[in-house]
């Protein structure tokens, strides 16, 4: 019989170092969501509902306390995280020690805390993927920008949110730019234009400007400028409306039992080679 593996389950919340086996057909996965009362949260619970292979089993505000009691009550399998980043701590580590899989979708997770939250996984045995931005669509910018930084050596990044976002830069911002700086550097490549902290240039990371604007009647967008001498390229992603995201999500909440301890984007998740060899002809 072919079986599937989920969190575990014991008296400490670290099981007794086995995984619990559960039947795989007609067998739901128990998902517990954190930041329910949020409009991502809303947006999430509503497309889990409709799934008939996952099962909303608990429901949490971000002032929800006892955060591992009610996931162990619940018996959840994974449970996904869209609180705001204040609300993160220390909730996230009783939920890890909780025993069950975490998809974190909160933006503005800081570095440090990654770092402490892959020990705790490895220590408990569950699996914690952190994905900035769940949209499929802003993956495949990367992946564009990727092939455009091998062309021209010179990128800035703006990006825009609604009015109510907190955290600048945005977490997708912030991760395009470790992963496109840290490629400029392996490639060699130096910007022609000089940046000066002046307060009018943008913030800098990994060598990558940022500029990130708040305003009424947004929701996300993220702009790529590349520049050369006569020519510039420039790589956009627009989201719309929440439900952008939620492909995303399902395809990490299915598969973030697969990872191994902390992995930070949806990449950790995605079929080997996709898009360009996505299974369809």
């Amino acid at each position: 019989m072919e079986k599937r593996i989920f969190g575990p389950w014991g008296p400490n919340g670290k099981g007794d170092g086995t995984k619990r086996m559960m039947e795989l057909e007609n067998t739901p996965i128990r998902v517990a969501l954190r930041g329910s009362k949020g409009r991502m949260g809303g947006v999430a619970m509503e497309t889990i509902r409709q799934e008939d292979d996952l099962l909303l089993v608990a429901e949490m505000g971000s002032e929800t306390q006892d955060v591992a009691t009610v996931v162990r009550r619940a018996q959840a399998d994974v449970v996904v995280d869209l609180t705001v980043p204040k609300a993160l701590e220390p909730g996230i580590r009783d939920l890890i020690r909780s025993g069950a899989d975490i998809v974190i979708g909160t933006s503005g997770v800081e570095n440090e805390h990654l770092e402490e939250w892959e020990e705790l996984a490895r220590e408990y045995g569950n699996s914690v993927l952190v994905v900035p931005n769940f949209c499929l669509g802003v993956l495949l910018m990367q992946q564009m920008a990727e092939i455009a930084l091998r062309v021209y050596s010179d990128l800035e990044i703006v990006e825009i949110h609604h009015e109510e976002k907190v955290d600048n830069p945005s977490g997708t911002a912030s991760a395009t730019a470790e992963r496109l700086g840290t490629l400029r550097d392996r490639l060699g490549k130096k910007p022609l234009a000089p940046y000066v902290d002046d307060g009018f240039r943008g913030g800098m990371i990994k060598g990558i400007p940022i500029h990130s604007l708040r305003l009424p009647g947004m929701l996300a967008r993220q702009e790529l400028h590349f520049g050369a001498k006569g020519e510039s390229f420039t790589i956009m992603h627009e989201t719309k409306d929440r439900k952008a995201f939620m492909p995303g999500l399902l395809l990490a909440i299915r598969n973030v039992g697969k990872i191994k301890g902390l992995q930070v984007g949806l990449e950790a998740v995605l079929p080997e080679g996709w898009p360009l060899d996505s299974g369809e002809d």
